[in-house]
């Protein structure tokens, strides 16, 4: 019996819809998307102290986060549909999927090959 990943952690129908889109493991997200996701949910995590998220939604994390970092343009156009799928995301189900982007960036399918 295998578990998927992000589901292990936590499982809501918007993770639902995030691995029915992506996959069990988000494979369908390469190493920099899940590198720019998680920036993205920490500040949304972070706002989420003060805003409610029909205020402050994952989009507008997203850009507060990363425009500043990095070139607009260059913002893989994964990243921006993963953050339209994520409207409405409770500040639970981000940690959820911090901890399983975590998983996946240091041991599993997102691990950068050591030279």
């Amino acid at each position: 019996m295998t578990t998927d990943l992000v589901t292990y952690y936590g499982q809501t129908d918007l993770i639902n819809q995030l691995v029915d889109n992506y996959g069990a493991h988000l494979e369908k997200l390469d190493r920099e998307t899940k590198l720019l996701l998680r920036v993205t949910l920490s500040t949304y995590i972070v706002m989420q102290q003060e805003y409610t998220p029909t205020e402050y939604p994952v989009s507008t994390a997203l850009e507060d986060a990363l425009c500043e970092l990095v070139i607009p343009d260059s913002i893989p156009q994964d990243l921006y549909d993963v953050c339209s799928v994520l409207n409405g995301l409770t500040t639970l189900e981000a940690e959820t999927l911090l901890e399983a982007l975590q998983h996946q960036i240091r041991w599993g399918n997102a691990r950068q090959a050591v030279s």
